[in-house]
């Protein structure tokens, strides 16, 4: 009880965050979209790729092996921090001398600045890794939510302040530092944990199987969830990735707002429970119940009325964006199932399952992107969903093992917000072919997501009443 208890407590708190992250993130996108040039956000982008790829080697497979093995002694703890911060410094100064040159390949000189600013947000992000993540095994997801939600809005004038200067990608880039600065800090302050200033290099041993696997995890995280935008940057161009970015946009930050707080709140809490299958299964069942409820309509909906979003948020010009945004949508749920499933078997004690399965993921998603890439942006957005539905089934199958969730049970999860979401995708397209032709873009899209809403709430309610509050 005083399980379930923290993760619901843990999961308001950190959905709070995520949904004022969102927004303010949707609020900027919006803003930018309308100032910025189409290529500036490819050099966003590119911007967000080196960040990931540093952040892996520095941050990502440290704070992971910790959330998993919660029985580490101080010794290996501080071990690990001494072994992130070293390589942060090394990969943050890799980062600033590779900044001309790259600049240089791209033929846009602002791109230097751009990596300098991301040297720091590495090094920022690495200083702060190790006690982010013994803030998470204490479970403080109450100071988390709450810090994220409120760095989000007070850091959201400084971007705009600064594409109003004129500084393009730098506004978005120079932000994300401020925010891992002050989260570095916060983390430190939170923490209650020092480092051993002396730990014997044995020390790491015991940590080393996991974080080896981590390191390969994430690494393929990062290949399946980059290599698209890194192809269409380096093939295409900047105004191809700008595109593609903003057909990502919308589904990425609903996406983020779903997977965030299940990964976070789920991965911790499982692993302390990873020997009582009963109490395992229902994590999943719950937690799986959620992340459906709130993917399906945020997805449909945009399959109805993606293009009338785009058009009303971002303008014009991003309208070649749609297709794009399409193919995402169904990707979009998929996704939101997948961290369940991940968080479950990371948690669960099983890492080296969820690593092999990313290694098929990664190597048929290199070879579907590469295969498009000479078709353009929606071909490869096309192929990745392809890619995802055929392989799909390897996630449900190993958390099916770890669970008792069977191939019913699965369905029987998803039948509800799936026919809710269908009721309300052919409610919004059948109001949306009777509004008059020269109706107000702004006010059709407000009408069409207010009908879709009470529509899929009333699905829900009387298809699943029961499940749905069980789910909350």
């Amino acid at each position: 009880m005083v399980l379930k208890q923290q993760a619901r407590l843990g999961a308001y708190w950190l959905v709070g965050s995520q949904v004022v992250n969102m927004v303010t993130a949707f609020l900027l996108a919006v803003f930018l979209a309308r100032i910025l040039e189409i290529y500036q956000f490819g050099l966003m982008t590119l911007s967000t790729v080196v960040f990931f790829i540093g952040t892996l080697v520095t941050t990502a497979a440290f704070r992971e092996t910790l959330i998993v093995r919660q029985d580490l002694d101080r010794d290996t703890v501080s071990a690990l921090f001494w072994l992130s911060l070293g390589l942060s410094v090394v990969v943050a100064a890799g980062c600033a001398l590779a900044a001309a040159p790259a600049a240089r390949i791209l033929d846009t000189p602002e791109f230097e600045t751009l990596m300098w600013v991301v040297a720091g947000s590495i090094l920022a992000n690495g200083i702060g890794g190790v006690p982010g993540a013994i803030r998470i095994v204490k479970r403080d997801f109450a100071r988390i939510g709450m810090q994220t939600g409120v760095l989000s809005l007070a850091l959201a004038p400084v971007t705009v302040v600064m594409a109003l200067q004129g500084y393009g990608a730098l506004s978005a880039v120079m932000t994300a530092f401020i925010y891992h600065c002050i989260t570095c800090v916060l983390n430190w302050y939170c923490a209650g944990w020092t480092p051993l200033w002396r730990v014997s290099p044995r020390a790491i041993g015991a940590a080393r199987s996991t974080l080896l696997v981590m390191f390969g995890q994430q690494g393929l995280d990062v290949a399946n969830s980059q290599i698209d935008r890194g192809i269409i940057g380096s093939l295409l161009g900047p105004h191809a990735l700008g595109l593609y970015s903003i057909g990502r946009r919308l589904n990425d930050l609903m996406t983020d707002a779903i997977i965030g707080p299940s990964v976070s709140v789920t991965t911790p809490l499982i692993a302390s429970i990873q020997g009582n299958v009963e109490r395992l299964r229902s994590a999943y069942v719950q937690t799986l119940s959620l992340a459906m409820i709130m993917a399906v309509p945020m997805n449909l909906g945009l399959l109805a009325v993606g293009d009338l979003a785009i058009r009303v948020l971002f303008g014009e010009k991003w309208l070649d964006a749609a297709p794009v945004m399409y193919a995402f949508v169904f990707m979009g749920m998929l996704g939101a199932i997948g961290g369940v499933q991940r968080s479950v078997v990371q948690g669960g004690g099983r890492p080296g399952v969820w690593f092999r399965i990313q290694v098929v993921h990664t190597v048929a998603n290199m070879a579907v992107i590469v295969a498009a890439a000479s078709f353009g942006i929606v071909a490869i957005a096309c192929a990745m969903l392809l890619r995802t539905v055929l392989l799909s089934p390897l996630a449900f199958i190993a958390a099916g093992q770890m669970t008792g969730v069977g191939r019913r049970e699965h369905l029987r999860i998803m039948r509800a917000p799936v026919e809710a979401g269908i009721a309300m995708l052919l409610a919004v397209l059948l109001v949306r072919t009777v509004l008059p032709a020269g109706f107000a873009p702004v006010l059709s899209l407000a009408i069409l997501v207010s009908v879709g809403a009470a529509v899929y709430v009333g699905a829900l309610a009387l298809i699943a009443r029961r499940e749905f509050l069980h789910a909350l």
